[in-house]
């Protein structure tokens, strides 16, 4: 079954029921709710949840989002899960459970997860310039990218231990409530996990309720800025693959409605298995008429 992120709505209305009555009106009734839904949000939609009128598939850390912060600060990486200040690692764990409990609540089957970010300058920008330039796959670009990555990796040790220490409590509280713990593949070079952190990451847990959740427009950019291999990605951990994010991508843009870019859903489409979960992770950029069309390229494609 196909869901619809309520991202594709929440960065524009603060009106719970008109942004799952929007994803109804495509004629979708599974969700995936995320970090921009406040408590006041999450209370108009309750008794719709409640009513099976529209179905929780998967919740997007940190949900609702958390008392006191303001709507324009919502974001999955707004605590750190693998900080190595303790107590901004505790409120990363703190809030992710409140995101399992409403999860359990509510029945959704998995809690996508960012896990934070390595503090480096920031080298996107340049990449971007990069790209533009028709320069990836030059010398320049290949040193630019190979330098950035040795800071990368000089920075990261201690967040991948930060990173182990959180998995592992909420791994256990996971199991309990039967929620998988699906940790996304990240747009920027500095995000983590990247491809031998999630190696690492998942070899730690194995047999666990640690899992993957690919998203293919992420993915799409960082082939195309030459970051990553999606296919390596899939090859290694379909395995352990809960769900996905669909939504088009061109170039270093992404969010698009489906099939509107240069994803490649032919490959996506040899790891699927009956029990992913597809959720369509658009933002307000993708019209109605465009999500209308974006499902049906889908659809057409057997992804529903």
């Amino acid at each position: 079954m196909l869901a619809i992120s309520t991202s594709w709505r929440s960065e524009i209305s603060d009106e719970g029921l008109e942004i799952i009555q929007a994803i109804l009106d495509l004629g979708v009734e599974g969700v995936e709710l995320e970090y921009r839904i406040t408590t006041p949000m999450l209370k108009e939609i309750l008794p719709l949840l409640k009513k099976k009128r529209v179905s929780a598939v998967s919740l997007h850390n940190f949900f609702p989002l958390p008392e006191g912060l303001p709507k324009e600060k919502a974001s999955g990486d707004v605590f750190s899960l693998s900080a190595p200040d303790r107590e901004e690692r505790e409120l990363a764990v703190k809030y992710t459970l409140r995101t399992m409990e409403w999860a359990e609540e509510l029945g959704a089957r998995a809690v996508v997860l960012h896990l934070g970010k390595i503090p480096m300058d920031d080298p996107m920008e340049d990449l971007k310039k990069l790209y533009d330039q028709k320069k990836i796959q030059t010398g320049e670009g290949k040193n630019f990218i190979e330098g950035q990555k040795k800071i990368r990796a000089r920075k990261s040790v201690k967040h991948l231990d930060a990173a182990l220490r959180s998995l592992e409590k909420l791994a256990l509280e996971a199991d309990r409530r039967r929620i998988l713990l699906a940790v996304e593949n990240r747009f920027n070079l500095q995000d983590f996990p990247d491809f031998d952190e999630f190696k690492i990451l998942f070899r730690e847990f194995s047999g666990g309720p640690v899992r993957y959740w690919h998203d293919l427009g992420h993915a799409t950019v960082q082939q195309n800025l030459d970051l990553a291999d999606q296919k390596e990605f899939l090859e290694n951990f379909s395995h352990l693959l809960a769900g996905v994010h669909l939504h088009g991508c061109r170039g270093y843009d992404d969010h698009y409605a489906p099939g509107s870019g240069e994803e490649d859903y032919s490959l996506l489409q040899n790891f699927l298995r009956p029990d992913t979960l597809l959720v369509v992770e658009t933002h307000h950029r993708a019209s109605r008429e465009e999500m209308l069309q974006g499902l049906e390229f889908l659809r057409a494609r057997g992804i529903s």
